[in-house]
């Protein structure tokens, strides 16, 4: 969750759980990651979104993030 927080200050209009769920793709685990690596990857995910939309979910669906990324759209 310390992630999706991070995440949601980056990137407000993104649902958090799902750009982590889509930075999981490209990397293992994050916390080795600087904060810049965050913000680009929140910029990535937006472009995705863009491009296909409900990218997001179908990728936190695939990480087993579903609840997590319900949970973010009930709080918006």
């Amino acid at each position: 969750m310390f992630y999706q927080k991070l995440l949601h200050e980056l990137a407000p209009d993104l649902n958090p759980a799902g750009v982590e769920a889509s930075m999981r793709l490209q990397y293992g685990t994050l916390n080795h990651l600087p904060r810049e690596v965050f913000a680009e990857e929140a910029k990535l995910a937006a472009d995705c979104e863009r491009q296909s939309p409900g990218f997001l979910r179908r990728t936190a669906e695939s990480f087993g993030m579903a609840d997590e990324f319900t949970a973010w759209e009930v709080k918006a």
